[in-house]
């Protein structure tokens, strides 16, 4: 087996019922848009499932072409991310644009893909590297991107919502028909009727639907910025030094409700390391600590109208109780029973933690 017919098989996600391309018709591919050849071509695979497979051709390391089946990358939405992307250049920082063809096109079809090409910025991404200061790699990939909204608020949104909205669906959300976090609300107020506390479960909804109702009479009106939308460390290129420098993969891009893109990035650190009993009080006063220290450096740099600052608190409640690693690890400890007494006093607290205390001390 040669190198090249060895990095150009898919891995084991890729539906076994799909032909993924052959390095001829990566060439043949590449030559529509005006690349006449390739030294080196290298596939990451980062398909997730059938109804999302992602074929990520590197040719040379100078660019990306890209083989997908999303269906709601159009050539509207093309030229619409790489008008986000400018946006994100023009402040300095470093992502790849998309490269159209002779004919202004950027998609081609595909048997059943959709390819397109983008430039290749051959930077580490910071998933691939032994960080030396995690912690601060994540305050400067916040402060740039509550210094983006800063610059960029309300400027050219997009239809396409981002994957933390609520109310307005992301494209993820469409085919459920409900916003990701109601979905895992209902998941986890389920878990508690299945363990038959429904009590605590009926004082969860009560207060889950107060802070909705509130939300869902302002949200329309709050500052939205379009963002990168997925700002994981998986998507983010650092220098040599380790320092944030930029974005890759603007698939998940939408419109955001700035603030509640502001909360969904500082979240709630559980401290879920710590496997055995802590209490939940500590494990909660831990939670609240690491929020408010993101938060507050994200809202040095991005200011906050009052409207604003009380939206935040709703948005921050909704992402305490449901949040997807929020979830995943309430449920992971309820099912391995030794925290599951632990999980229920701390969603207990939450219930009546008073949402103003979530930005008590913040400036």
């Amino acid at each position: 087996m040669t190198e090249n017919q060895y990095v150009l098989k898919p891995s084991e996600r890729f539906p076994k019922e799909m032909e993924a391309p052959k390095r001829a018709d990566v060439l043949i591919e590449l030559s529509k848009f005006g690349i006449g050849s390739a030294n080196t071509i290298k596939l990451i695979d980062t398909t997730r499932d059938v109804r999302d497979v992602r074929l990520n051709y590197i040719i040379d390391k100078k660019w990306v072409l890209r083989f997908c089946n999303a269906p709601d990358m159009t050539e509207k939405r093309m030229g619409e991310l790489n008008r986000l992307i400018g946006r994100y250049r023009a402040m300095g920082s470093k992502c790849p644009a998309f490269i159209a063809d002779d004919n202004g096109k950027y998609l081609h079809p595909w048997e059943q893909f959709l390819c397109y090409l983008s430039e290749y910025i051959d930077r580490p991404l910071a998933s691939d590297i032994e960080l030396n200061d995690e912690e601060q790699l994540i305050f400067q990939v916040e402060e740039n991107v509550a210094l983006f909204a800063e610059t960029y608020r309300d400027v050219d949104l997009s239809e396409t919502m981002g994957m933390y909205s609520l109310f307005e669906l992301s494209p993820l959300d469409i085919p459920n028909g409900m916003d990701e976090k109601q979905d895992n609300f209902n998941n986890l107020i389920s878990l508690l009727r299945n363990e038959k506390e429904d009590d605590l479960a009926n004082r969860l909804e009560i207060r889950h639907t107060d802070i909705r109702c509130k939300l869902k009479a302002v949200f329309r009106e709050l500052p939205r910025c379009v963002f990168q939308g997925d700002e994981n460390f998986t998507n983010v290129l650092i220098d040599d030094a380790q320092h944030f420098i930029g974005f890759i993969d603007f698939n998940l891009a939408g419109t955001e409700v700035i603030v509640n893109q502001l909360v969904n990035l500082a979240g709630f650190d559980y401290d879920e390391k710590q496997t055995n009993p802590k209490g939940a009080k500590a494990r909660l006063d831990f939670a609240i600590r690491y929020f408010r220290d993101h938060i507050s450096r994200m809202l040095r740099v991005y200011h906050a109208t009052e409207k604003e600052q009380q939206a935040l608190i709703w948005y921050a409640w909704i992402v305490m109780v449901a949040q997807w690693p929020n979830f995943c690890f309430f449920k992971k400890a309820i099912n391995d029973g030794v925290l599951k007494k632990e999980i229920y006093e701390l969603l207990s607290l939450i219930v009546d933690l008073p949402e103003e205390w979530l930005l008590a001390g913040v400036n």
